[in-house]
């Protein structure tokens, strides 16, 4: 499967740099426990200064419990757009790697209020509310999958997810549901052989 490979082979400002549409909104603590430690959880804020004009540079998104992380692939660096962003600061810099949104909207109807929720052809939606970005869902897409840094998103296996996470399974309302520290996710089924559905952190929108 094709990991995360949305490129900017152009200046990033770092300074400007997924959706369950399903209404019980939950908000996560903002960082994850031991077992669910996402490895970048104490990665810098993002820079605001711009990038040198005469250097070109690769990035990729890396999805976090803390939010979503900017990867200089060159360099292997990473700046983070944690929850708690402001939301046009967290879009532009998704914008500037993965292309211009395909939708946005607002859900009047999640538990914890209304969130604007922006869909991108990645399959990454960032919801947000109040004008700062508190979560993000993906769902599949076509080529295209967004991961960890552990190298999970959808697509993933059980037997990929338990490698890089100790996670729990429940039977719920959305189906084979998973959680491992703030990360969470529907299984296809609950056999060896299921594949991640859908993955979320933050506060997210779910009908249950």
């Amino acid at each position: 499967m094709i990991k995360s490979t949305f490129r900017l082979s152009a200046l990033l400002p770092l300074g400007l740099t997924l959706l369950l549409t399903t209404a019980a909104c939950t908000r996560t603590p903002d960082s994850a426990n031991a077992n669910g430690t996402d490895p970048m959880a104490n990665t810098d804020p993002v820079d605001p200064a711009p990038m040198d004009p005469a250097t070109e540079t690769s990035f990729v998104l890396a999805l976090a419990v803390e939010g979503l992380r900017v990867v200089d692939e060159q360099t292997g660096s990473t700046d983070a757009l944690d929850f708690g962003t402001e939301m046009a600061v967290a879009e532009e810099a998704v914008t500037r790697i993965a292309g211009e949104p395909t939708e946005s909207g607002e859900n009047s109807e999640c538990g914890s209020g209304p969130q604007t929720i922006t869909q991108w052809s990645n399959g990454l939606a960032m919801h947000s509310a109040d004008g700062e970005f508190i979560g993000w869902s993906t769902r599949p897409s076509t080529g295209v999958t967004l991961t960890t840094m552990n190298g999970v998103g959808v697509g993933s296996t059980r037997s990929d997810l338990e490698t890089a996470y100790t996670i729990e399974v429940m039977e719920s309302t959305l189906g084979t549901e998973f959680s491992t520290g703030n990360l969470f996710g529907i299984l296809s089924s609950a056999e060896p052989d299921a594949v991640v559905e859908d993955l979320w952190a933050g506060t997210t929108c779910n009908f249950r």
